[in-house]
């Protein structure tokens, strides 16, 4: 295992922002290998213990075959085990669920007396849990592997209005069928006034968990796709949606979840964006230490988002039980009682490189006299101390350029200069930035996009909304041990013209996925160009009554320059929604069966399949 950390002693950031990018650095635990090892089986607690002893989770045998392994199987036959899925994962860790109702359990206290619908619910331990908190009037338990977990639910079932259907909760001909009176006759589907309501009175828990990924079409694991598909039942009321806005608790693999809540720009592609639109809030409850990812933001901002975390637990009074802290609330801990402030855009940005680990090694033992100055070593070290230098001259470069665009936006505000002056600012401005290489620019535009994202009020992304931090989980407390995480979704209204779908309606809805998913196809293009490449004559009419595209101070961009206007990639979910709004009031837009041609969405792509159609 590869542990990585950042020494920056090199650049001129502070200790604090030095201390912290080591903090984030994690150990890398590789999961990509599609059979359970047995160090992946080690039972910790009666439940992983109970687990194990079923035989459902075997290791792959190592060495040569037993001598009596014929006779061993003709006495399996003769008592039949238990069959299951073994992809399943299963919280067992007691004290995981106590600290998480702990933790949450004030937001949690709206739902008490309500219905519980509990989709895989296994094991039951996370069931019974919350089952104890919330004391609901009924719990629906849908467990396709009924016969395996049956003796784990039974305290669960032995409670009054409990009822364990063998079905599975994620096959939507089977769901349907329990969305009835017969189940829950205390719901009601209310009427289109009232649809739009939240609906405190039914609770949805699912552990969509699966290793090794289990893959569906062109989704990478089924767990994306019931999560894309929960979210896009919110525009459409359907599933258990129709009785109004239902909260979900939903257990998943840690990376089945970037989709959904990105930590970076990079990664919020069109299911983190149904998310913001259809969501108040999208929530990490609890999750491994994050880890090096491919894509990378300014540590200083994932710094700062973390202190505001904090901040906003302080306020409310949050406390993090003990042991479950991360590294990096633990470094926000230390700020916020230094009274340190971190503002991103007012220092260089900060990036995890991996060779900075080999580097603070080679300074420590060259400091210990362990190597010489004609060593190879020696050579390493400075190499890595050039690299070093370079980088931090580097974001010292874009520190600046940032400033120079900060400071044209400054002057549009204070309407103290005319157009012209500020078309004469971006031209130097740009000028300066084609000075560098075509490399430096790319990475310069997605530090500024990202900062745009972190910068606004509320930030776009959920995860830089966070109430709280992550609780923080260990492999040993799944059963088999795999990283996971709790996931809380807080549905809300979504904006009119979304729900319109379907041949019965305007096609608003419709026409809106076609048009985000060519466009996030693309997104990099100015957006004139990207709503052109539409339908020419697009951008004409919608430009320039896009009001939210151009105020600085809800996401806008006054800047017209191809490194610096606004881009699809850039918007947020309300500049979204006023597109929308705007391509319905054009007078030439295309037909919906036109758009569809014109943007020639493929029936086999992810972000294309809806709810009804699994």
């Amino acid at each position: 295992m590869l542990v990585i950390r950042s020494s920056l002693r090199s650049t001129s950031t502070s200790p604090l922002l030095r201390r912290f990018s080591r903090a984030i650095s994690s150990t890398v635990r590789p999961h990509a290998s599609k059979v359970l090892e047995r160090w992946q089986l080690e039972a910790s607690g009666p439940v992983a213990e109970e687990l194990a002893a079923t035989g459902v989770w075997v290791g792959p045998r190592r060495g040569p075959k037993p001598k009596n392994e014929k006779s061993s199987k003709s006495k399996s036959k003769s008592k039949p085990k238990v069959k299951g899925d073994k992809a399943r994962l299963n919280v067992v860790s007691e004290k995981l669920c106590d600290d998480i109702i702990s933790y949450i359990g004030p937001s949690l206290e709206r739902h008490k007396g309500c219905d519980i619908l509990d989709i895989y619910p296994g094991a039951g331990l996370w069931s019974r849990k919350l089952h104890e908190f919330l004391q609901p009037r009924s719990h629906i338990l849908m467990e396709p592997d009924s016969e395996l977990y049956e003796p784990f639910l039974k305290p669960l079932l032995d409670q009054p209005n409990t009822t364990l259907v063998p079905a599975s909760g994620i096959v939507w001909r089977e769901l349907n069928p329990i969305l009835t009176p017969e189940y829950l006759p205390h719901q009601a589907i209310p009427d289109r006034t009232q649809i739009a309501q939240r609906n405190d009175t039914l609770l949805v828990t699912a552990n969509l968990s699966f290793h090794p990924k289990k893959k569906f079409l062109s989704f990478e694991s089924i767990a994306s796709l019931v999560l894309y598909q929960f979210l896009g039942s919110i525009r459409t009321s359907d599933l258990f949606q129709r009785y109004g806005l239902v909260r979900m608790l939903i257990w998943t693999r840690n990376d089945d979840t970037h989709g959904l809540i990105p930590k970076i720009m990079q990664q919020r592609r069109k299911l983190a964006l149904e998310g913001e639109l259809s969501c108040e809030w999208v929530r990490e409850v609890c999750g491994p230490e994050l880890g090096v990812s491919w894509f990378a933001r300014d540590n200083v901002m994932d710094a700062s988002s973390t202190l505001a975390a904090w901040e906003k637990m302080m306020a409310a009074g949050i406390t993090v039980p003990l042991g479950r802290a991360s590294a990096a609330l633990k470094e926000a801990q230390l700020a916020f009682a230094a009274n340190k402030t971190i503002t991103p855009g007012s220092t260089p940005p900060v990036y995890k490189r991996a060779f900075q680990e080999k580097l603070e090694e080679l300074e420590i033992a060259y400091e210990d006299d362990a190597f010489s100055n004609d060593s190879d070593l020696y050579s390493n070290m400075k190499a890595y101390q050039w690299r070093a230098n370079w980088e931090g001259k580097k974001h010292n470069t874009m520190l600046e350029l940032l400033s120079g665009l900060d400071t044209i936006n400054a002057i549009y505000k204070s309407g103290k200069s005319s157009p012209g002056e500020i078309e004469k600012l971006e031209a130097e401005w740009v000028s300066k930035l084609l000075s560098h290489p075509n490399g430096f620019i790319g990475e310069f535009v997605t530090y500024k996009d990202n900062l745009h994202h972190y910068r606004q009020d509320p930030p776009t992304l959920h995860w830089d909304r966070r109430a709280y931090d992550p609780l923080l989980v260990q492999p040993e407390e799944f059963f088999p041990n795999i990283d996971c995480k709790l996931l809380d979704i807080q549905p809300k209204a979504v904006h009119p013209l979304l729900r319109q779908t379907g041949p019965k309606s305007n096609r608003a809805g419709d026409c809106f996925d076609l048009i985000m998913t060519s466009m996030l196809g693309q997104s990099t293009l100015p957006m004139g160009q990207a709503l052109d490449a539409i339908m020419p004559g697009a951008a004409d009419y919608i430009i320039p009554r896009w009001k939210s595209a151009k105020d600085v101070d809800r996401g806008g961009v006054i800047t017209t320059s191809r490194y610096a206007e606004l881009t699809p990639r850039m918007l947020n979910a309300r500049q979204w929604e006023e597109l929308l709004e705007l391509w319905m009031e054009w007078p030439f837009r295309p037909e919906f069966h036109e758009l569809i041609a014109r943007t020639q969405d493929d029936p086999g792509d992810e972000d294309s399949i809806l709810p009804s159609e699994a």
